[in-house]
């Protein structure tokens, strides 16, 4: 199989945390006011290659990075990771291999067979070269975030150069708007094969279409009710830039009003846990792995208006790319919205 890469530099130091954007179009129809790009509109992205009966099996891709991997045939054995395989997954793609599989949450793990998918690893930082060489992979998919310079989603450092020693890889770009990202993931999901009418995708699409029509219109009613999503940190509670999360800018997109944020990156705003309510919201949201932190009992955060009103919840706007992690997630914001009263001064 022939390879042909024009690697474009770009410094990628270590993520303080990893930041993700996405969201999804066509998935929800109208109700977005999004349109997701067709397969092969889109200059300087993923296409199969060529457009005649002699080159129709070549495959091509340039990525975030501005890197463009040229097969001479679809690839058919996929290590993914653990951003990138649920995606696959959805489309009826089954990847060979997963990086980073304890990060596969469980709404993932319950949607799909993973028997006999190889554990490349199960961590991030545990990468197993000789796993990644008996499988016989044709390409990596990983996600790829602008913050910081440029980071992969679960490929990092050294492992980069060691892994496209072996084998091509390649990131979607997940830092360029919310249709952008659903275009890019559809776009090279259909290259490799996939089809939207997947019995997963199928469904969730149509689940996650209902959903979204709920949510907006419970928005239209609920305009001086705002939304915040925290992380209690040691040192700080950090709240979220909701726009490059993958549900928090469909949130925005539905009409749900967010609080405002001095964020100096675009991705994070931090108060002191002396003044956590140095952003005003009605309504709070932890993520699960989060709702046990100690900080949360801290007497500055109890007696904020959302909390000390019950109005803090657990949902998560970082989930991964797929729509059935997507999904249960919303499901968990519209059960903690619709009830939710303006309580800030």
């Amino acid at each position: 199989m022939t390879v042909t890469a024009h690697p474009t530099s770009s410094p990628r130091p270590a993520l303080r945390r990893r930041r993700t954007t996405a969201t999804w179009a066509t998935a929800v129809g109208t109700a977005l006011l999004l349109a997701a790009c067709s397969p092969g509109t889109d200059a300087g992205s993923g296409t199969p290659a060529g457009n005649t009966p002699a080159d129709a099996a070549a495959w091509s891709y340039t990525d975030a990075r501005g890197t463009t991997v040229s097969l001479d045939e679809v690839p058919d054995r996929i290590i993914a990771t653990a951003d990138t395989a649920p995606v696959l997954l959805e489309y009826g793609i089954r990847p060979v291999g997963i990086i980073g599989f304890s990060r596969l949450s469980e709404e993932d793990l319950a949607a799909f067979d993973l028997e006999g998918i190889e554990h490349i690893s199960e961590t991030d930082t545990d990468i197993s070269l000789e796993k990644v060489l008996a499988a016989d992979a044709d390409l990596v998919l990983d996600i790829w975030s602008s913050y910081n310079g440029g980071n992969f989603g679960s490929v990092w450092g050294d492992d980069i150069e060691r892994v496209e020693s072996i084998v091509p890889m390649v990131g979607v770009n997940i830092t360029d708007g919310a249709a952008r990202t659903l275009a890019d993931f559809q776009e090279v999901a259909l290259s490799l094969g996939g089809s939207e009418t997947a019995p997963v995708y199928a469904q969730e699409s149509a689940e996650l279409a209902e959903l979204s029509e709920k949510v907006q219109a419970v928005a239209a009613t609920k305009t001086d009710v705002t939304v915040a999503y925290a992380i209690p940190l040691e040192t700080s509670v950090d709240y979220a830039v909701p726009t490059w999360t993958p549900l928090g800018s469909t949130l925005v997109d539905l009409g749900v009003t967010f609080a405002e944020l001095d964020s100096e990156d675009g991705f994070w705003a931090s108060a002191s846990w002396e003044e956590p309510g140095a952003y005003p919201a009605d309504l709070i949201l932890v993520p699960s792995t989060w709702a046990d932190a100690p900080q949360l009992e801290t007497p500055t955060f109890t007696a904020l208006p959302a909390v000390a009103s019950g109005q803090l919840a657990q949902v998560e706007l970082r989930t991964g790319y797929s729509l059935t992690g997507i999904t249960s997630q919303l499901e968990a914001f519209l059960a903690a919205y619709e009830p939710a009263a303006h309580v800030t001064g």
